[in-house]
């Protein structure tokens, strides 16, 4: 695995937090269009959505090989629907699930930033 991939380690976090862009997006792709919801819930989490996007695949370019990015990438986002449909119906459908997402991608977020502090500069060549 070392010859295909030498940063373990970021492909390990670029894995969790792409995990969590795909369960975001299908939870936000179920919210719209926003005819019968709250507007301000469902933008709010969309934009977070997108920072956590854009921060993760900035990441993942820094730190692993363009290939890693694509194949890893594919795989979680072609299965994961898998496990976003054994999420209980509250979860995926209603105001507290979207919360909960929310939630979740701050934390995922936030762990971003932690992670990929050494590589700030580098995102910027």
């Amino acid at each position: 695995m070392p010859q295909l991939e030498p940063n373990l380690a970021g492909l390990a976090w670029f894995g969790l937090l792409w995990s969590v862009c795909c369960i975001g997006f299908l939870q936000l792709a179920g919210m719209y269009p926003l005819r019968g919801r709250a507007v301000l819930p469902v933008t709010m989490t969309t934009i977070v959505w997108v920072m956590l996007l854009a921060g993760t695949l900035a990441f993942a370019l820094a730190e692993l090989r363009w290939t890693t990015v694509v194949v890893v990438g594919g795989v979680l986002f072609l299965f994961l629907p898998g496990l976003f449909q054994a999420l209980p119906e509250w979860w995926r459908d209603g105001r507290a699930g979207l919360r909960l997402s929310c939630c979740a991608m701050i934390a995922a977020l936030a762990l971003l930033v932690r992670v990929a502090a050494p590589s700030f500069p580098t995102w910027l060549i």
